[in-house]
């Protein structure tokens, strides 16, 4: 099956946050609010090296406020990332995707990927 795109862009130095619905089939959103971890990477391609930015579900201590939060209901994946951390990032395009992980290991799906910008903001 095609992963779902979802194209991104945000300033840099601006807080961007995105709030996703993932459903199961039935078209329900999933309860994610335990046994799931979540992370996002940013690359110039999918192959390239190094990661340009990430984010995922545990990443509040090296980046404070910059998380990935799951939950019940609707929407279930919260994408935060704050100021401080966008002002670090670099000016560019690339690629990313959301990988959606349960507590065994044991199923791996990718929810959403696209294409991100990083903008420069003319207002200082």
């Amino acid at each position: 099956m095609a992963l779902p795109t979802y194209d991104i862009s945000f300033h840099k130095g601006e807080t961007f946050e995105l709030a996703i619905t993932y459903k199961d089939s039935t078209g329900c959103a999933l309860d994610l609010s335990t046994g799931y971890t979540a992370k996002i990477e940013g690359r110039a391609t999918a192959s390239a090296v190094p990661v340009l930015w990430t984010v995922d579900t545990t990443d509040s201590v090296s980046h404070p406020g910059t998380v990935i939060t799951l939950s019940k209901g609707s929407p279930n994946i919260h994408v935060n990332l704050t100021s401080a951390y966008a002002a670090s990032r670099d000016v560019g395009a690339g690629v990313w995707d959301l990988k959606l992980t349960a507590a065994t290991g044991s199923i791996v799906t990718y929810v959403l990927g696209g294409s991100y910008t990083i903008l420069d903001p003319v207002t200082t």
